[in-house]
């Protein structure tokens, strides 16, 4: 009866044993599938931060073309300022030139008015042409131009 009774519990061991081994295969099964899922998960992780890193790329490099871009505008900007600045001093030099030469035509025409009486018109005025040409050469070529007569009241003139 000793064997026998060796020979069922090894048969109850060895049972318990194959039990043992289906439920750490069932286990070791489970643990491979979780194992593939996280796998796949991490793997389409890393393809959508690629992709959010390739896009970040191309918005980086936008932004730094659109930089450039705004730097080249704001650096244009600034030299048509300058040339605005430039036109605006010059226009201011014109002016003044011309209120002197509209103050000298001034005196010339109440001086030919004065003398109007004794001298010719043409005698008068061809000394007020010649004063008018030599400061006009100084002048830009849009602010050269004859002035065939004008009047001069309070201040401001008109050219004809």
């Amino acid at each position: 009866m000793n064997l026998l009774l060796v020979n069922v519990i090894s048969a109850v061991l060895s049972l318990v044993s194959i039990g043992i081994v289906v439920v750490a295969l069932r286990r070791a099964a489970e643990m491979i599938r979780l194992g593939k899922s996280m796998a796949e998960q991490i793997a389409a992780s890393s393809a959508n931060l690629e992709q959010a890193l390739a896009a970040l790329k191309t918005e980086h490099d936008d932004f730094r073309d659109e930089n450039r871009k705004l730097d080249a505008r704001l650096e244009e900007s600034a030299r048509a300022q300058r040339d605005i600045a430039r036109s605006v001093d010059l226009m201011g030099r014109i002016r003044t030139e011309l209120q002197g030469d509209i103050r000298a035509l001034h005196t010339s025409i109440s001086a030919r008015n004065t003398a109007a009486a004794t001298v010719a018109p043409q005698a008068a005025s061809a000394p007020a042409k010649a004063h008018i040409q030599s400061k006009s050469s100084k002048l830009p070529v849009f602010v050269r131009r004859t002035v065939a007569s004008a009047t001069v009241t309070d201040n401001t003139a008109a050219f004809s």
